[in-house]
């Protein structure tokens, strides 16, 4: 199993996606090494220094908040949001994240697992 788990953080670490697990919460499980290319360490999301929220420009944040929420409600097994992030140099970038909800025994999300594709260029 550990070669497993090395070869898949490999590959994310080469893909240049940036791959993220976080609760319902929005608490950050696990995000992968990509994400230095917007000037974050991935101790900050795992720490709680940082907040997924915290990159998503204030123009956005409701919006995606909303999409989440509603497909969370319906059902929905995931989603895909195009929206814009701020790096730490106050850049902003265009994303695409797809999301999966994973539910628990009683149907709830628990987590989330998504997938941050950089778009800006696109």
């Amino acid at each position: 199993m550990e070669l497993r788990v090395k070869a898949l953080e490999m590959l994310l670490d080469n893909s240049g996606i940036i791959a993220f697990i976080r609760k319902e919460n929005g608490n950050v499980e696990f995000v992968s090494s990509a994400i230095e290319k917007f000037g974050y360490k991935t101790e900050d999301f795992t720490s709680g220094k940082v907040n997924f929220k915290d990159l998503v420009h204030p123009d956005d944040l409701d919006r995606i908040i909303l999409e989440l929420k509603e497909n969370a409600l319906e059902g929905a097994g995931g989603l895909s949001q195009k929206y814009r992030i701020k790096t730490k140099k106050e850049h902003v970038k265009t994303v695409e994240e797809k999301t999966t909800f994973i539910r628990d025994e009683n149907g709830s999300v628990a987590h989330i697992i998504g997938i941050l594709t950089d778009i800006t260029d696109n």
